[in-house]
């Protein structure tokens, strides 16, 4: 089952599309879906929980237009799938600085958008093999993909969980993380450190550096830590 939310002011082009997703799933049986329409957009960015798998934007709504909830999504949750509906195209081209997948013209034809959706269903199962975390802090509530994490510690008794791009603070253990991102190459250089493979660059004596940053491997750590190296790369150290 997948969440879709659609956000239209429009009631007419909303329910075209509603019915063109049913229509879809009827044709598409393994294709079933929930759905959240929203017409104002400040409602839309405030009731958002980083759950939708699929985001339907209308562009020009009259409180916050479709490219700047866009935005604002794209702060929280890196991973869905955005679809601009608009009738220009340059706002469209625009769509692609918010990591837009694609957009579909007004008025929408059903031709247009079930190619559409078989391409959103190609990468929705290409996501499905994918790990993601929900990450809940005091402000707000995101999903960040495995993929995008260089390297978790533990500081001060919170979870730090670096990013290539910030870092996040968090509660919990290192642990818990451990198990969730075991399926992502996520293996511990020592009690404090939980590193994504992917982003070894290389091993110096007792420590590795990960992305930017050289993290020292313990001793009780370091057999188990460079089999896993080894296995991912693909060779033998």
């Amino acid at each position: 089952m997948l969440n879709i939310v659609l956000l239209e002011d429009e009631k007419e082009q909303a329910q075209r599309l509603i019915g063109f997703l049913r229509r879809y799933s009827e044709e598409h049986p393994d294709f079933q879906f929930s759905l959240v329409h929203y017409d104002r957009s400040l409602q839309m960015v405030n009731e958002y929980k980083c759950d939708a798998d699929i985001a339907f934007l209308d562009i020009q709504v009259p409180d916050m237009t479709g490219m700047e909830v866009a935005r604002h999504i794209r702060e929280m949750d890196k991973r869905v799938i955005i679809i601009f509906i608009t009738m220009l195209t340059q706002y469209a081209i625009e769509g692609y600085s918010v990591g837009a997948f694609d957009y579909v013209l007004k008025p929408v034809r059903y031709d247009e958008f079930s190619t559409k959706m078989d391409r959103v269903c190609r990468m929705l199962a290409h996501q499905s093999t994918s790990v993601s975390l929900e990450i809940r802090t005091k402000e707000e509530i995101r999903r960040v993909d495995a993929d995008s994490i260089t390297f978790i510690e533990v500081a001060n008794h919170d979870i730090l969980i670096h990013t290539d791009r910030e870092v996040i603070r968090q509660w919990g253990n290192l642990k818990s993380y451990e198990e969730k991102l075991a399926p992502a190459h996520f293996v511990r250089c020592n009690a404090c450190y939980l590193v994504n493979l992917r982003y070894v660059r290389g091993i110096s004596g007792d420590t590795v550096t990960v992305g930017e940053e050289r993290l020292p491997i313990s001793k009780s750590k370091r057999k188990d830590f460079l089999t896993a190296l080894a296995q991912y790369k693909g060779g033998s150290r």
